[in-house]
């Protein structure tokens, strides 16, 4: 027995983690069965479920917990997390045992192993899989935006936004009506405004390529960390730009 089990075992039962083998007909698979594990999940949607419960939580948190191996997610084809049901009860599982309990990670993954060998049984309570549509319509996208159904279809005229489905946006596309809106109510012209989303687009694509080749060579924290810093720097320089040409 390790010496990390040993202290474990030592200390008094303090949490619903049931000290017996799980002998239910599906003890097998990662720990909990009985959820759904297809990754249908981003990390927005984790966040908005159990931040009410463990308001503290924040996506560096969920990368920390999948950089140490106790909820991995899948990603993407553009390395993008996705989680499951089953991923969120175990992001619950190990922040309970830290707020509870005050559990080091060392121990909590034990207990995740002899879970997710049927060594040990956990009730799992119920909690609605809550997912906000990903596509929503001209008034809702609109409504989402705080801006009047003429200014998505001018956008969408200038070629900003697209449909994603027929007479469907993305909501991912909110926040840049917003910005493409308030542009638009400064006096900018929609053309321009293409002209910069297409310098976007390029900086994008290239900070995607950076992540890439940083994932093949680090861990994904830091790798993610640094593609943060690439973005933010970007931004910056053309801010800097745009200000230093105004002789600001």
């Amino acid at each position: 027995m390790s010496a990390a089990h040993a202290a474990r075992d030592a200390e008094p039962v303090r949490s619903a983690v049931t000290r017996g083998p799980d002998t239910s007909a599906s003890a097998t698979g990662t720990w909990p069965r009985a959820l759904s594990h297809e990754p249908m999940l981003r990390v927005s949607d984790v966040l908005a479920q159990v931040t009410q419960e463990f308001p503290a939580l924040t996506s560096s948190k969920l990368r920390f917990l999948d950089s140490n191996g106790l909820v991995m997610p899948q990603r993407t084809s553009s390395g993008y997390r996705q989680y499951s049901p089953a991923d969120v009860e175990r992001v619950r599982f190990v922040l309970r045992q830290q707020r509870d309990h005050f559990r080091p990670l060392s121990v909590i993954a034990e207990y995740l192993d002899d879970l997710d060998a049927g060594r040990l049984h956990e009730p799992v309570t119920p909690h609605e899989v809550s997912r906000r549509d990903s596509v929503l319509t001209a008034s809702q996208m609109a409504q989402a935006a705080g801006v009047e159904s003429e200014t998505i279809a001018a956008l969408e005229s200038a070629g900003v936004i697209a449909q994603s489905q027929p007479g469907r946006y993305e909501r991912a596309d909110v926040d840049l009506v917003v910005a493409a809106a308030a542009y638009l109510d400064a006096g900018g012209d929609a053309r321009a405004l293409k002209v910069l989303q297409r310098a976007a687009d390029r900086e994008a694509q290239a900070a995607r390529d950076f992540a890439h080749a940083a994932r093949a060579r680090k861990d994904d924290a830091r790798a993610d960390a640094e593609v943060t810093q690439r973005v933010d720097a970007a931004v910056a320089v053309f801010s800097a730009c745009v200000h230093r040409d105004l002789g600001r």
